[in-house]
């Protein structure tokens, strides 16, 4: 009876920093990694798939066998870091997405090995709510990412080496190309849906980034308001809309902030 008990009140700490981090035997479960998928899909050995929660890393497509940037070399951290290791999951608010996988936060020697990808430069953000328990954790990590230019947030840099470098105001030159182009947001707007961020007062006329409000959970700031001022290089395919260019921002990683 005591051990029944015991068990059924078992904690599980986990030494991270220094500090103790307690998860209930309700939240949190020991498993074997056995397979990477990608950089933030694993498997265990058990079968069962694990989404990691909070972030998002770039996307490989096993059919065609095509990579966005820096896909590889996040799947190939993963897997030097957990195949064939135990790892501790800790859960939020849901335990399963809708294609059956498990969603967690891993801890790898202590360490929550979701945050390491984002520090790294691995990874992007990702929060989905209601499962946002490290929300501002990890937009820290992204920022300090973000910042130093690590991973991902070089795609920018990466592309100038491949794609034309133009100004906004040759926009109009170049529909249906895929480039880098560079100047000084001084407009933005925020609607229901849309993030606007105008490179002119004269929007109707020259090119403006859009950014769906969906795709704002991949972001560690409000972009109408961080990016109002700033320079920038953004990395895209310009399309026309309306008579007017504009490229559609899916990644904050096809944004660089020069200033």
């Amino acid at each position: 009876m005591f051990k029944k008990t015991l068990t059924s009140v078992l904690a599980v700490f986990v030494i991270l920093g220094g500090s103790y981090f307690y998860f209930s035997s309700q939240q949190a479960d020991q498993v074997y990694i056995e397979q990477v998928i990608d950089g933030d899909t694993v498997k265990t050995a058990a079968g069962d798939s694990i989404r990691l929660l909070g972030i998002d890393t770039p996307e490989i497509n096993w059919e065609n066998n095509s990579f966005e940037f820096y896909a590889e070399e996040a799947r190939n951290f993963t897997t030097e870091k957990l195949l064939d290791k135990n790892v501790l999951l800790e859960f939020d608010q849901e335990k399963e997405d809708h294609y059956g996988r498990i969603l967690a936060y891993i801890y790898l020697d202590g360490d929550n090995f979701n945050q390491r990808l984002l520090e790294e430069g691995y990874a992007s953000l990702m929060i989905v709510n209601p499962n946002d328990k490290y929300k501002e954790q990890f937009k820290s990590a992204v920022e300090m990412a973000r910042e130093e230019r690590k991973g991902i947030w070089s795609q920018v840099l990466q592309a100038e080496k491949s794609y034309p470098v133009i100004s906004y105001q040759k926009a109009e030159e170049f529909i249906g190309q895929q480039l880098v182009v560079e100047g000084r947001i001084v407009d933005t707007a925020a609607t229901e849906s849309i993030n606007y961020l105008n490179f002119s007062k004269n929007y109707q006329q020259t090119l403006s980034l859009v950014i769906f409000n969906r795709d704002l959970n991949k972001f560690d700031y409000q972009p109408a308001e961080f990016l109002k001022g700033k320079e920038i290089k953004v990395f895209g395919k310009i399309e026309l809309y309306e008579g007017s260019p504009q490229i559609v921002v899916d990644d904050p990683y096809d944004i660089l902030i020069i200033d």
